[in-house]
């Protein structure tokens, strides 16, 4: 399995647009990979995982074959995850299509209500964008993948959820926009049957000591790498990533955040990152 971080901020980007933070000021002098976009995620080329604004940028940036791809995943309703009038553009004469087929979302209900009012918005077909409602704790098939959507612990309006992605025997663990995960997820997770081979983790706040509910820091990515290795759905041989930051992080910037988490064993995402386990 492959997953691309086509996008690896939170909301603002790094650096922020209106900002004129430290942080910001660095991240655009240094450039390269300190310079991040809104959150988003190819898997092997063919399953994607959001839909922002920047969706337009990462198409052209690292060639993501939009004009092929038939699945998005949707962790939750917030507008750094789901930019829905781009989904107007996918209409006849916006877009020239050879192989006809919907672009379809899956999402729980905020998402779910928020593109199917976008399609009534723009007119758009139901052959053209297509919208599917999330169980949650219940797989199903998608792309020939094995996906089950687990509640997240973030804004409830945003009905959020991560994703467990599986297929060839490997499963990966997609988890942003979410703090330490709602009881019913983690006993979920406690029924695997074998350990995850990656988990992505979300590290917003970076080196902060933040303890408000709905992202997590370093330290807290600690506790919950434990907590997953004590219930058995992690080992030794799991990956873990950190992903998702926010310019008002603690030692947030890509040179410097990349080698504080090397010593606690956790690798970072930069945008365009490509992993294959």
């Amino acid at each position: 399995m492959k997953i691309q971080y086509l996008g690896t901020a939170a909301a603002e980007g790094i650096p922020a647009i209106f900002c004129d933070c430290e942080t910001c000021r660095k991240s655009a002098l240094a450039g390269g990979r300190n310079i991040r976009t809104r959150s988003q995620a190819l898997i092997d080329d063919c399953l994607l995982v959001d839909f922002p604004a920047d969706t337009y940028m990462h198409f052209l940036q690292y060639g993501v074959p939009m004009t092929k791809i038939k699945s998005c995943l949707l962790t939750h309703s917030h507008l750094d995850h789901l930019h829905t009038d781009d989904l107007a553009m996918r209409r006849d004469g916006f877009a020239h299509i050879r192989e006809s087929f919907p672009l379809t979302f899956y999402s729980d209900v905020s998402g779910y209500e928020l593109i199917r009012a976008a399609k009534e918005r723009y007119n758009i077909a139901d052959d053209t964008v297509a919208a599917e409602l999330l169980a949650l704790n219940e797989p199903f098939e998608v792309e020939g993948y094995k996906v089950v959507a687990l509640r997240a612990a973030h804004d409830p309006k945003s009905t959020p959820v991560v994703f467990l992605i599986e297929k060839d025997g490997k499963t990966l663990f997609y988890s942003n926009d979410t703090s330490e995960y709602p009881e019913e997820s983690m006993e979920y997770l406690k029924t695997l049957k074998k350990p995850l081979d990656l988990i992505s983790l979300d590290c917003t706040e970076a080196c902060n000591h933040a303890t408000y509910i709905g992202h997590l820091s370093l330290e807290r990515c600690i506790a919950l790498r434990q907590t997953l290795l004590d219930i058995g759905a992690a080992d030794k041989n799991t990956k873990f990533i950190l992903n998702h930051f926010s310019h008002n992080g603690e030692n947030v910037l890509y040179d410097d955040f990349v080698k504080i988490a090397a010593e606690y064993g956790f690798d970072v995402t930069y945008d365009g990152m490509v992993v294959e386990f």
